[in-house]
């Protein structure tokens, strides 16, 4: 099952900025939310929760607005009676 919402988007944008999980984890200490690796790691598996105050230090460390990390890609709904497909 993949993770849903802030997780996903910030894996990507992190991804697209060519970061390894420690150097967006610096730029977020950088931005006075103290963060490791492991924990970029476990927010972007879908094991920890971020809080607010974390997921707007993220999206200062991407440059992105903070409302932009919330915007994770939605699978489709499921229609009864209709067989579940995975999202790409």
């Amino acid at each position: 099952m993949e993770p849903l919402g802030p997780m996903v988007r910030i894996s990507d944008l992190r991804k697209a900025h060519g970061w390894t999980q420690e150097q967006l984890a610096g730029r977020i200490v950088e931005q006075g939310v103290p963060i490791t690796g492991a924990g970029i790691s476990n927010v972007e598996a879908g094991n920890k929760q971020a809080s607010d105050r974390l997921l707007t230090a993220w999206a200062r460390a991407l440059g992105v607005e903070p409302l932009d990390v919330w915007h994770g890609p939605l699978r489709k709904p499921v229609v009864p009676g209709m067989p579940a497909t995975r999202s790409a």
